[in-house]
């Protein structure tokens, strides 16, 4: 999309204040954060689920036999603006710390409502990475030792240190009317450790929106750009040796000085190497769609998306699905929220019913209390 677009949607004139109402539907888009907060004392319990490939249809029930990346976490309100909080995640055991900060509230005076995202953290899986390029190992005469001797030089294993990432966003949102939301996101992200070829810190921007359809139904779609995302493979050196015949990989050059010195073998290097060759792959542009239903303190989102990472600094990595590939994913959050707060008022779900008036009762007197009747004149 047009980045002069992007920006005119942003400045163009809001006709009324929205002072009232929210931006969206709840702390979340699909994947980051929205500017909505969690609000002071409360407490947002939130289950995510990315289900696998639902490219098969029925055979695999739409990727839910393929199981989930789930994510259990919770966000607590400590003042209006100020929320923190912790979540696991399923793939590479992930633990998260969090927090968001609003800093800027959209106003009659300023257009945008502007908040602070931060968050810290730790893969606790066991994750092995091959050396690029092998080491040959003599032979010993024992094969187990041999193999044991191999993999301990050619692949290493990752620390704690290694496995630990950072995420920082600003959420700038601007909410254009009663039906129209809009929020884009600059995001950096740095990781300890990265494969080959790759930059510890890498910059993205998210972009989302939401469309009311009804009182509690709401349209919200979202996708994350970035200059680079992740291959697809273990090393870069691998992963750009295919070509586009399958089990036909281009030449190395020790392949080429070693069977194909001849001047003569010139054309078949080129066809091989130039004319077959096929890029390393790599991850899709995430993007995700779907609807957020408002029932009674509860939020469900459900969607389609290309992206299964549910961690936060994992999703500028890209989409391990490909929608030109008819590959996507099936997903929902739920959110549940919990108030601590005193004296509350009767939440916005629920109708406001006016307090009938009661009659007063009728004053009873007992017999003992009642007058007695005239005496009539003689």
């Amino acid at each position: 999309m047009n980045k002069k677009y992007l920006l005119f949607l942003l400045l163009i004139p809001v006709l009324p204040t929205f002072s009232k109402g929210s931006t969206f539907m709840s702390p979340t888009m699909i994947n980051l954060p929205s500017t909505e907060d969690v609000g002071y004392k409360n407490l947002d319990l939130r289950f995510n689920h990315r289900f696998g490939d639902a490219q098969s249809g029925f055979s695999n029930l739409f990727g839910l036999d393929s199981g989930a990346n789930i994510l259990i976490g919770g966000d607590y309100g400590l003042t209006d603006r100020i929320s923190v909080g912790a979540a696991r995640i399923s793939a590479n055991k992930t633990y998260e710390l969090r927090s968001k900060i609003r800093l800027l509230t959209q106003t009659e005076g300023f257009p945008f409502t502007v908040s602070f995202w931060g968050v810290a953290s730790q893969d606790t899986d066991k994750q092995v990475v091959p050396l690029s390029p092998a080491i040959q190992v003599p032979s010993s005469g024992n094969s187990a030792l041999d193999a044991q001797i191999s993999q301990n030089l050619n692949h290493y294993t990752l620390s704690d240190n290694d496995k630990r990432s950072y995420m920082t966003s600003f959420l700038i949102s601007r909410r254009f009317n009663d039906v129209f939301s809009l929020q884009i996101s600059p995001t950096f992200v740095h990781r300890n450790f990265v494969k080959s070829t790759l930059q510890n810190d890498r910059y993205g921007v998210d972009i989302g929106g939401r469309i009311k359809l009804f009182r509690r139904v709401d349209f919200t779609f979202e996708t994350i750009l970035t200059k680079q995302r992740d291959y697809i493979g273990t090393d870069y050196a691998s992963a750009d040796r295919q070509s586009k015949i399958a089990g036909l990989p281009t030449l190395t050059s020790n392949d080429i000085n070693t069977l194909y010195s001849l001047p003569r073998d010139l054309p078949s290097v080129y066809l091989q190497n130039v004319t077959l060759h096929k890029h390393a792959p790599h991850y899709s542009v995430p993007f995700s769609f779907g609807v957020d239903f408002e029932t009674g303190g509860h939020v469900f989102q459900l969607f389609i998306t290309d992206i299964a990472a549910l961690a936060q600094t994992k999703l500028l990595n890209g989409g391990e699905y490909d929608f030109g590939k008819r590959q996507y994913s099936l997903g929902f959050n739920i959110h549940r929220n919990f108030s601590f707060e005193d004296n509350l008022g009767p939440s916005e779900w629920e109708d406001k019913k006016p307090v009938s008036e009661t009659k007063p009762e009728e004053t009873k007197t007992s017999p003992q209390e009642e007058s007695p009747p005239p005496k009539q004149a003689e």
